[in-house]
């Protein structure tokens, strides 16, 4: 038995996955709109970021007990968990900034840089009462503990190689929903955006489109734990919005027995053990 935690509109879902059914076991966080959900190491706890309708950043014990640690005034997009060291918790957020805790989210600490990057100005995002661009599509590449992407909707990607001292920016005005990298190739960045997928093979110097995925809404990219040459994305607003790719997301094509239409998903799952089931 697993267990799979959802980010709904309405909160947190807690669902106990075993022999092909699912079952609703806990609900947490009601009329907040769930944007990031970050596991801890043991499989039995979460942070969950609210935005935009409702607000904070939240530790969820066993998906039971339930507690707001922090960002009550602040929209919280996306949520990290560093992979080098579980004591360091990521937090995006709008107004749009990323904060940095060194103690299991006691503290943050704003990366206070990304208010100097040029393109800083313009960021915008259609909703009160902020109006303003918001962080999130968090990832930390396999092999180099100092480096930290991040997007901005609506705005850039930015980054930093010193863990969150410096920032850089790439795809200036881009509207960047989500970062992934090559499990294989660290210098491999794939972001998704509201005009498609772009692709980095030199760790975000140069990017260049995906010519199958051009002008699509693409929300969510998925390597395949089991097989890393293996990965989906999640297209809104498409016919057939998951497509998959067998080389490591370098080319891409409709999954036909995917799901037959699509609205603003982010968020998919692979079963940690059982490799044909997809969540």
């Amino acid at each position: 038995m697993v267990e799979l935690y959802v980010g709904s509109e309405d909160g947190l879902l807690v669902f106990a996955y075993a022999d092909g059914a699912l079952e609703l076991v806990a609900r947490a966080a009601p009329g907040n709109a769930v944007r990031g959900i970050a596991l801890e190491a043991n499989g039995i706890g979460a942070y969950v970021a609210c935005g935009l309708r409702g607000a904070g950043l939240f530790h969820a014990r066993d998906g039971r007990a339930f507690v707001q640690v922090g960002f009550d005034k602040q929209w919280v997009w996306d949520v990290l968990i560093d992979p080098f060291d579980p004591s360091t918790i990521w937090t995006g957020t709008e107004p749009p900034m990323l904060y940095r805790s060194s103690d299991k989210a006691r503290t943050f600490s704003p990366c206070s840089g990304i208010d100097s990057l040029p393109s800083r100005p313009n960021w915008r995002f259609f909703h009160p009462p902020f109006y303003a661009g918001h962080v999130h599509g968090l990832a930390i590449p396999p092999s180099q503990r100092d480096t930290i992407f991040a997007g901005v909707e609506h705005g850039a990607l930015i980054y930093s190689l010193d863990r969150g001292a410096t920032w850089r920016e790439a795809l200036v005005g881009a509207d960047v929903h989500r970062v992934a990298f090559d499990p294989v190739d660290a210098e491999r960045v794939l972001v998704g955006t509201g005009n498609g997928l772009c692709q980095s093979d030199d760790h975000g110097s140069t990017f260049t489109p995906t010519p199958e995925l051009s002008g699509s809404y693409v929300h969510g990219i998925h390597f395949d734990p089991h097989d890393t040459r293996h990965a989906l994305v999640y297209v809104a607003d498409s016919s057939m919005p998951l497509h998959e790719s067998i080389d490591g997301g370098r080319s891409w094509q409709p999954l036909p027995s995917g799901p037959t239409e699509g609205g603003p998903a982010d968020a998919l799952a692979f079963h940690p053990t059982e490799p044909n089931v997809l969540f």
